[in-house]
């Protein structure tokens, strides 16, 4: 199943600025570069489920180990 485009856009912030597993990110830094609203929490969701980040609390996203190998083979805007 292929993800949705702002949950790409959210793991290209992280691969471009947070390269590594367990590294973290402020919601309100994804709401600046991509609006606020229910699309952002869509999408923390959908990678969540995905077991691509975990939500510690509600301001703070992080990089799982998975998320991580994902975004160094680079298919993650690929059907899967």
């Amino acid at each position: 199943m292929q993800l949705s485009e702002r949950a790409c856009e959210i793991l290209d912030v992280f691969r471009v600025s947070h390269r590594k597993p367990g590294a973290r990110m402020m919601v309100g830094t994804l709401e600046a570069h991509h609006g606020m609203g229910p699309a952002v929490s869509a999408a923390i969701s959908e990678l969540a489920e995905r077991e691509y980040v975990v939500t510690p609390d509600a301001q703070t996203i992080e990089l799982t180990e998975r998320g991580f190998d994902v975004l160094q083979r680079g298919n993650y805007r690929q059907s899967g």
